[in-house]
């Protein structure tokens, strides 16, 4: 057995998302490849470019989701692809199917691009790997703004009785959301530190949870202040957009400027 070679292979099959015999026998093959070579990566490359190469060779690629009526729909398998997707200089894509949920969201990535604060040829692997040396800053930013998403979700909980009479309707959507949403950003953050996730997409957690959270302070404050306004709420939304884009490109912009200073 070669340790190297099993190394390999276990990082593709943690990326492939094919089953079944198809599985068996593409990981077979691959075995029978990669047989004597003491560099595996040199034979066939980047384990996860290669079985997403697999996935796209058996018509398994979560990067083409499913749709209904038209809209991609992410209830599917491939949340790991989609969320990578959400800051893929690489793709000239500004609008990529959602995260989770139906519809689309937005490639911070293709929006670096056309800000001219990246080229699409700038960011690889390597430099995502590089960029989770810079990655503490941006996960204590998103910690504050967690924090001051559950801050808002208490006072809202405490006060929903006010705010339903206020409003003159049920807030239970709302107030659901405002107490669910620290829960997931905080599950993100935790996940940002996973050494398992793909560095590419530990990249975008901490600027996902800094997005909503942002979202549910917005929220939180328009409840309690003026329940049947909508103008904090959309500044909520109208923050969280630059706070998506920055969080995920700084840490880049950082392991981009240390490679050309190594370079020099």
């Amino acid at each position: 057995m070669n340790p190297a070679i099993d190394d390999y292979i276990d990082h593709v099959a943690r990326h492939l998302h094919l089953r079944g015999t198809a599985r068996q026998q593409a990981l077979g093959e691959l075995r029978d490849l990669l047989a004597g070579s003491p560099d595996p990566a040199s034979v066939t490359g980047n384990p996860q470019d290669y079985a997403a190469s697999l996935d796209e060779q058996f018509g398994t690629d979560p990067a083409s989701p499913k749709t209904i009526l038209g809209i991609p729909n992410s209830f599917t398998r491939g949340f790991g692809r989609r969320l990578a997707n959400t800051f893929d200089p690489a793709d000239p894509r500004i609008m990529v199917p959602r995260v989770f949920g139906a519809g689309w969201t937005i490639n911070m990535g293709a929006i670096a691009v056309k800000l001219g604060l990246l080229r699409p040829d700038d960011v690889d692997d390597e430099v995502f790997t590089e960029a989770l040396d810079h990655l503490r800053a941006t996960q204590l930013i998103a910690a504050a703004a967690v924090v001051a998403s559950g801050v808002g979700a208490l006072a809202t909980w405490r006060n929903r009785h006010d705010i339903t009479a206020a409003a003159g309707k049920s807030q239970a959507g709302n107030l659901a959301f405002l107490q669910l949403s620290p829960i997931f950003c905080k599950a993100l953050l935790l996940a940002s530190a996973n050494p398992e996730i793909p560095a590419n997409q530990r990249i975008t957690l901490p600027s996902l949870a800094a997005a909503l959270s942002l979202m549910s302070v917005g929220t939180s404050a328009q409840l309690l202040t003026r329940p049947k306004g909508g103008g904090l709420v959309l500044a909520g939304l109208a923050a969280s957009l630059p706070a998506e884009l920055l969080l995920s490109y700084l840490p880049v912009r950082a392991a981009l400027h240390r490679g050309w200073d190594r370079a020099r």
